[in-house]
């Protein structure tokens, strides 16, 4: 016997599931970009503009909370605030990838940023090498890795960095990260991690702002973010339109 509310039911979902809906040649997915990089190195500075410069161009921008904003259960003296951290920004990443709410997404460190970090903590002991391979090929895996457009490694030599700091600054005291040793350490580990990685990821750029102002620094990811969606758009075009021949 046939079942009317299924029949009904099934009217309705031929009506919904269409390309036009749910596919991505028709509506394309977000842009997705992260930064990550050394403290005062002006990753800040350049989402909050680009944030303004793409809303009053009326592109439909989202930056979600910094995972570290977020995270604020758990104490930053183990390997498992970083994994959480970096595991949060990867669920709104893979969430977003599978909607058109947005037409860009800002990511205050992301996917790069977890798989660096997992280098502080062996070098703190805390982690075995095999365990750093476990979790940066975890962060790495291309089922999330390669919806990143485009990544950013920000970097800034430490007395300019410092220099930064004290513009605006209450105290005088030097933070467990916002100091000269440490930035060079962590500039060090992020050359290094490029080195490593550019090979496979050709999505992945590192630029040192050290002799950049503010506004040289925001033209230039503006300009390189444009470069990277402008590619994108003319290999999509030429992809649908080879599939239309």
């Amino acid at each position: 016997m046939e079942n009317l509310f299924e029949r009904r039911a099934e009217r309705v979902l031929k009506y919904l599931n269409i390309d036009h809906r749910y596919g991505e040649s028709y509506l394309p997915r977000p842009f997705f970009v992260e930064f990550t990089g050394s403290p005062d190195s002006g990753k800040t500075t350049t989402i909050d503009e680009l944030y303004k410069f793409f809303k009053t161009l009326k592109f439909r921008v989202l930056r979600p909370q910094e995972g570290a904003e977020v995270i604020q259960h758990i104490p930053r003296t183990t390997p498992e605030y970083n994994i959480r951290t970096a595991d949060y920004a990867r669920t709104q990443l893979m969430d977003l990838s599978n909607g058109h709410m947005y037409d860009l997404v800002l990511f205050d460190r992301c996917l790069f940023d977890g798989y660096c970090w997992m280098m502080y903590w062996e070098t703190k002991g805390q982690l075995t090498p095999d365990e750093v391979k476990l979790y940066q090929n975890f962060f790495l895996s291309r089922f999330w890795v390669d919806k990143l457009d485009a990544a950013y490694f920000v970097v800034c030599n430490p007395d300019e960095a410092m220099r930064r700091t004290k513009e605006v600054s209450l105290t005088d005291r030097l933070g467990n990260f916002t100091n000269p040793q440490t930035i060079k350490v962590l500039v060090e580990r992020f050359q290094q991690a490029y080195k490593d990685l550019s090979p496979k990821f050709p999505q992945l750029r590192i630029v040192d702002t050290s002799g950049m102002d503010k506004q040289h620094m925001v033209e230039h990811f503006a300009n390189a973010i444009l470069s990277a969606m402008e590619n994108k758009v003319a290999t999509k075009k030429e992809v649908l339109s080879q599939a239309v021949l």
